[in-house]
């Protein structure tokens, strides 16, 4: 039981660690074109990316699946990048956005998994007391993370009365550029 809490701690405490904000900048991505009436298709949404990335953490973990780190790292600069152009530009891909938010999850899976790795060396690795807790840990963390989010969200809307496209701009635009110098910093070539 002592692993298992262990695990279940690193999972919660990495996804909230702010020294690796590109997974918090993804979801604040993910959000920017909703408000809390979409709570359903971000529900959905949210639901799509966490099941591919438990997926690709499991395969990346029993070394199933064997990637590069530093093309990990620039895909993941990508899928948020991709994701501000399109809560920019491309409103009629909206509708796929469970199907990205799918394909995006593996590749964040993939970062995590190193991660996972590393805190299970030396390790008696086991899928109950290692994989399972740090993926629960990362779950509710991401759900700490996208609460907060919406209420910033409904706060700028309510109280500073800013519209959602607005909202978008101001959060898409930053986190777009940040993105674009991850992925500078990260070409992997």
């Amino acid at each position: 039981m002592k692993q298992f809490n262990i695990f279940l701690e690193q999972g919660f405490l990495h996804i909230l660690d702010l020294s690796g904000y590109d997974h918090i900048l993804f979801l604040f991505a993910i959000c920017a074109i909703y408000d809390l009436k979409d709570k359903k298709q971000i529900l959905w949404i949210i639901s799509s990316f966490t099941l591919a990335h438990s997926i690709s953490l499991a395969l990346s973990a029993l070394k199933l699946v064997v990637v590069n780190t530093d093309l990990v790292e620039f895909l993941i600069a990508c899928t948020i990048l991709f994701t501000c152009l399109e809560n920019l530009f491309f409103k009629h891909f909206h509708r796929y956005r469970i199907i990205f938010s799918f394909l995006f999850g593996l590749v964040h899976g993939l970062g995590f998994s190193r991660l996972l790795q590393e805190l299970f060396m030396g390790m008696d690795f086991n899928l109950i007391n290692t994989l399972l807790p740090f993926n629960l840990g990362l779950e509710a963390g991401q759900l700490v993370i996208i609460i907060v989010i919406l209420g910033l969200i409904v706060f700028i809307q309510k109280i500073i009365k800013l519209d959602k496209k607005l909202i978008n701009y101001l959060i898409s635009v930053p986190a777009a550029i940040q993105a674009f110098i991850w992925i500078i910093h990260r070409w992997p070539y």
